[in-house]
């Protein structure tokens, strides 16, 4: 470790000097571990690809609040690594218990929240899919490829169970013997974690987890691996893959050295916060959209293409089903086209389809795709039920369409059926559920008139 001595002299003065300044002023502590905690739980989960923004996590965590449009196992998730660093945070502040492997288990069965069905690949490279149980470690190999297209394999599911014993082994003798300076424990009980990825998913976030358990056991402040610095993280892991762990400890120690400069800033009362940490995320943010296709606008083009690949049908499928199901009951059966709120046809139902109707009334010469129109409303209206003989039974049907700037909206009598961007043509199973859905409220409301009737 020569080439390390000179950095790990600084981590040390810099560890002296905090604990001079301690115990820390309450106020000035609780701000630092705000600190410590968001950018624990943002970026820890931000590399494995969580979305929520800084701000996100912030609200989240501190408030208790939700805003975006995120996957609820976003939320679940940042919530849970929250549990976890909680528990690692409680489980280092107490000398008298060793880390287990129980401990690592129920790490991961934390931040993993629930089982769930994963993307996978077999052997051959096919897609397939496995069940993901949090705390357990894998049944199945969890071999990556590399950019270079090389597969890059961990420990075989047969070989987990006891390399992990036996890395938990090391990892108590060596905290002993005092062998290691503790940031190169930690940071090889980091890398010799994930060179054996035993579980699997959020291997990274536990690794992340021991790592600070280690450190905060030794009076070391947390490290905090920047999402933004994701490049550099695994190109250290990766030369560790080839016999250079110093590269690695010397990149925990760099992180280490910014959390031990935040820690002596908040107990010298100066602020925790850093000038460029929005321009950063600005930043990291312009990246990761850059990549992203442009939404299609609302255009004729765009509206004349969703018409064909999907509007048609799902039209046709509520026109069609409403005519054969439900005609034969009522006296009087009408269907009517309304754009923009302005009635354009109405007429009684025929054999034909939707489509049909619209080539009978010309609507194809009224240009109701161009850009301005905001909303299509078919609706199929019933008067009289013949069962009944009474006056005044009428049940109507709507389908609305609505057009904004990027996206369509569905509905069904004014519930929210779908909601997409233009780029986005439904699937027959769609068409088929939104359609049911319209069945079903129509035969509901006949019944209902009828049970009235009755009675």
């Amino acid at each position: 470790m020569t080439r390390l001595t000179p950095l790990l002299q600084t981590i040390d003065a810099l560890r002296a000097e905090l604990e001079m300044l301690k115990p820390l002023k309450k106020a000035d502590e609780e701000r630092l571990w705000k600190k410590f905690r968001l950018e624990w739980n943002y970026n820890s989960n931000h590399i494995e690809g969580n979305t929520l923004t800084y701000g996100q996590t912030e609200l989240l965590l501190i408030f208790g609040k939700t805003t975006g449009d995120h996957e609820m196992r976003e939320y679940e998730e940042m919530k849970a690594h929250d549990v976890a660093l909680k528990l690692i945070v409680q489980y280092s502040s107490d000398h008298s218990r060793e880390l287990t492997e129980a401990d690592v288990r129920e790490l991961n069965k934390i931040i993993l929240v629930r089982p769930y069905w994963g993307i996978a690949q077999t052997l051959d490279g096919e897609a397939t899919r496995k069940l993901i149980q949090p705390g357990e470690y894998k049944k199945e190999p969890n071999s990556v490829k590399l950019q270079n297209g090389e597969m890059f394999h961990y420990a075989s599911p047969e070989e987990t169970p006891a390399k992990m014993a036996d890395l938990m082994g090391w990892y108590r003798s060596t905290q002993e013997k005092k062998e290691l300076h503790p940031l190169a424990l930690a940071a090889k009980l980091h890398y010799d974690f994930v060179r054996i990825h035993p579980f699997d998913d959020s291997n990274g976030r536990t690794s992340r987890l021991l790592m600070n358990y280690v450190l905060m056991r030794h009076n070391y402040p947390p490290v905090i691996i920047k999402s933004v610095d994701k490049r550099n993280y695994l190109n250290a892991l990766n030369k560790a893959d080839v016999g250079d762990l110093d590269s690695f400890i010397e990149y925990v120690a760099e992180q280490l050295e910014w959390s031990l400069k935040l820690a002596i800033k908040a107990a010298n009362g100066e602020s925790v916060e850093e000038e460029n940490d929005l321009y950063k995320e600005i930043n990291v943010w312009k990246k990761e959209v850059g990549s992203l296709k442009e939404v299609p606008i609302k255009s004729i083009a765009v509206m004349a293409d969703l018409y064909q690949q999907s509007l048609m049908q799902l039209i046709n499928g509520f026109y069609l089903n409403q005519r054969d199901n439900f005609d034969n009951l009522f006296v009087f059966n009408k269907i009517s086209f309304c754009v923009d709120g302005k009635l354009r046809f109405e007429t009684f139902p025929t054999s034909v389809d939707f489509e049909a109707l619209l080539l009978d009334y010309q609507l194809r010469r009224v240009p109701f795709f161009e850009q301005g129109i905001n909303s299509w409303e078919i609706s199929y209206s019933r008067e009289i039920l013949k069962k009944l003989a009474k006056e005044n039974t009428t049940i109507t049907a709507t389908l609305k369409i609505d057009f904004h700037p990027i996206r369509y909206d569905v509905f069904n009598n004014d519930i929210l059926l779908l909601s997409k961007s233009y780029s986005y043509k439904m699937t027959e199973s769609e068409i088929s559920r939104m359609v049911n859905i319209s069945i079903k409220e129509t035969f509901e409301s006949i019944k209902s008139l009828s049970s009235n009737g009755i009675s």
